[in-house]
């Protein structure tokens, strides 16, 4: 796989792109400087008639009062709800910021100030100005405005309207402070408007207070009816409920069955607890599990008193049994007795054991009964408790009914009284700091700026509309263009002439030992034509233009001048159609030229008119086939010819783009110089008659720049002037 690689740009191409991105401050300074008189005329224009309109305009005064919102409200009635006012928040100084710029305080305004009938606020009562007429459109197309009636009602709404663009509301920041600017041509009337609108905020949010307070005057009274019905019917119905229910004291009630059902409930656990021991003897006794003797291991046997007496007895008979039996033999009177009582008490502990089983078994059946009658009364009683339970449940609900009813009542009752207490005392939420005084200076226009601001704008569109000219002019100005549009060496520049006593020897103004300037800008082209000829033999020379009027004969004449200071030379006038040259070198009408030469009626020694440095041939009876002639042969066999008699050879050649007898010239020259008038000619028109030089293989020379500024400068930055005799640059036409 390989990769192409691009051919690198040349150097001088990559230096062009860089140059073209780079701005050029002096050719920005040259642009300006080129057209510094009218960008100043413009610029003074606009200021002179910014200057007659800020006089003419009517000065408008500005008044300011300021007032002062204050953020909490003095609650004299305390219904949040109603007002919807809560401070402590921005929101609520910008709602007032908004009611200040209302209609309704405006109204308020203009019908205190009487602002209907003044033309300053009613448009109607002002008179048409002179010029609206012209911006009619209807009336263009013989159409009629309809006419709008004269409604008190529209009236008020545009005096308004218009009443509200003279007003501004400035808030200060992070302040309770607001400034009301008014604006108008009378300054009294601007200081009455500013103070009026203070006036009528206020009274407006005392009148829309009292509205409000009134208007839950009569809420809360309707209200009020309400209540108390709701509060007569709740009332009706405990009372019913008690004689219903015949409740005196439920409360005391409740206590002694609580009480009474909890011993009963304590009983009825210790009967349980009681039953379920005997209940367990029951059942071993019954079911055969205790043999005889293992009732004395019964825990009701054991924890009996009288067993556990009889048990000590037993026990302390049978130690002294042992004893004795230690001492004495089985029958010894004293082990007979001990044997005997021991006997006895065994008996009747065994006796004893029978009797508390069947003992236990009474007490089982006893605490069986006891304890069936116990839950018998605790169902009983806890019946009544739920039953109570319930009626005080019902009797709470209705109390509750009551005393809510009863309590919105009053509160209702009392807002009542306050509101009717207070309902004429009028309290305002701001009060005015500052009074707006009488201004003794408007604010409108602001002349000084208008007008700085005006000759700005001035001054910067007529330096757009400078840049925008140089844009799009697209004619050959500078060394640079033809250059780079005509790809030509630029052989010289010559100046443009604003005195016309110079302009009406033009041809010979080289001889002119005043205008040093000129001669040495006719030298350098001189100069030019022969370095572009070191290394042949160049001695004919054809100076044409593009148009007529371009300055190529008198460029002709005075190049012949100057070559005339090297060598013998001689100037042919080639434009046979509109010939200029004997004209110019004061050469009698009907003399014989290059005319009768090319038709045979002329020798060269009649043609040729000897002058005091050069000689001349003019072009003599205009023929009427020009083209023909300097097409034949005989123009090449002249032309030979007086090559091989003079040393410079100049042809004064018609343009190109009218004729194309130019063409046929050039192929009998050794050089062409092209002339080219700075700033006429487009720079498509001169390439393309270039360009059809260059297709005939005229051999074209260079151009030269003529009529240029001489103070202008190049797209290189130089002057494209000319030089002095001293060799400095002149100003000179």
């Amino acid at each position: 796989m390989t990769t192409e690689t691009k051919p690198a740009s040349p150097p001088s191409q990559a230096r062009a792109l860089q140059d073209d991105d780079i701005i050029d401050l002096r050719q920005i300074f040259h642009v300006l400087n080129s057209h510094r008189w009218a960008i100043l005329g413009f610029t003074f224009a606009v200021t002179l008639v910014a200057i007659l309109v800020v006089f003419s305009m009517t000065p408008i005064y500005q008044a300011t009062s300021v007032l002062q919102i204050e953020q909490e409200q003095a609650k004299v009635v305390s219904i949040e709800e109603i007002y919807g006012i809560e401070g402590g928040n921005d929101s609520y100084l910008n709602t007032q910021f908004e009611v200040l710029k209302s209609r309704g305080v405006l109204e308020k305004v203009v019908n205190k100030l009487n602002l209907v009938n003044n033309p300053e606020f009613n448009g109607r009562l002002r008179e048409a100005p002179w010029y609206s007429g012209l911006l009619d459109w209807r009336s263009w197309f013989g159409l009629q405005e309809p006419e709008e009636a004269d409604d008190a009602t529209l009236i008020m709404r545009d005096t308004i309207n218009v009443l509200s663009e003279h007003v501004t509301i400035e808030p200060v920041r992070k302040t309770q402070i607001v400034k009301i600017h008014a604006e108008s041509e009378n300054p009294q009337l601007a200081a009455k408007i500013a103070n009026a609108i203070a006036n009528a905020y206020i009274e407006s949010y005392m009148e829309s207070k009292l509205s409000l307070t009134l208007n839950a005057t009569d809420w809360m009274q309707g209200r009020l009816g309400e209540l108390s019905e709701k509060l007569k019917i709740a009332e009706q119905e405990l009372q019913d409920y008690r004689e219903q229910e015949q409740l005196i004291d439920l409360q005391g009630v409740l206590t002694v069955s609580s009480n009474e059902l909890k011993a009963l409930t304590d009983s009825l656990v210790q009967v349980r607890n009681k039953l379920a021991v005997s209940e367990n003897i029951y059942k071993r006794i019954r079911s055969g599990e205790m043999k005889k003797g293992d009732n004395q291991s019964l825990q009701a046997v054991l924890q009996h008193p009288l067993i556990q007496d009889l048990k000590q007895d037993e026990s302390k008979l049978e130690r002294q049994v042992l004893e004795l039996s230690r001492r004495y033999g089985p029958k010894h009177p004293k082990m007979i007795s001990a044997h005997s009582e021991l006997e006895s008490i065994r008996q009747n502990l065994t006796m004893q054991i029978r009797n508390i089983v069947e003992g236990v078994e009474r007490d089982y059946e006893i605490d069986k009964a006891n304890e069936k009658s116990l839950q018998i009364a605790v169902d009983k009683v806890k019946a009544t408790v739920q039953e109570i339970n319930r009626k005080q449940f019902r009797l709470r609900s209705l109390e509750r009914e009551v005393q809510t009813n009863k309590d919105l009542y009053d509160a209702f009752f009392k807002r009542i009284q306050e509101t009717s207490a207070t309902s004429d005392l009028q309290t305002a939420n701001a009060r005015i700091v500052d009074q707006a005084f009488t201004p003794e200076i408007p604010v409108k226009p602001k002349k000084k700026l208008i007008v700085g601001i005006a000759a700005l704008l001035g001054l910067m569109v007529s330096c757009g509309i400078a840049f925008l000219l140089e844009m799009l002019n697209n004619t050959i100005r500078t060394t640079k263009d033809v250059e780079e549009k005509l790809n030509l060496p630029v052989l010289g520049v010559l100046p443009k002439l604003t005195d016309k006593k110079l302009a009406d020897h033009v041809f010979n103004l080289f001889n002119d030992k005043e205008q040093h300037g000129f001669g040495e800008a006719v030298r350098t082209i001189r100069t030019s034509i022969n370095l572009t000829a070191m290394d042949k033999e160049h001695r004919v020379f054809a100076v044409t233009s593009t148009v007529p009027g371009e300055g190529k004969s008198s460029t002709a004449s005075n190049l012949a001048l100057a070559l005339g200071q090297l060598g013998k030379t001689l100037l042919v006038d080639c434009d046979l159609r509109r010939p200029v040259v004997g004209k110019n070198f004061h050469i009698k009408g009907g003399s014989a030229g290059l005319a009768n030469l090319l038709a045979g009626t002329a020798n060269v020694s009649d043609a040729v008119h000897k002058l005091e440095d050069i000689d001349v041939i003019p072009c003599g009876l205009v023929p009427p086939n020009p083209q023909e002639l300097l097409s034949a042969e005989q123009f090449g066999t002249l032309v030979k010819k007086l090559k091989e008699q003079y040393d410079y050879v100049v042809l004064d050649c018609p343009p190109v783009q009218s004729v194309s007898d130019v063409l046929m010239v050039s192929r009998h020259c050794d050089g062409l110089v092209y002339v080219v008038e700075a700033g006429r000619m487009q720079t498509n028109a001169v390439q393309v008659a270039v360009g059809r030089l260059l297709q005939a293989g005229a051999p074209v020379t260079g151009a030269v720049l003529n009529k240029i500024n001489p103070n202008q400068k190049d797209a290189y930055g130089y002057n494209q002037g000319y030089y002095d005799a001293t060799g400095y640059y002149s100003s000179t036409t």
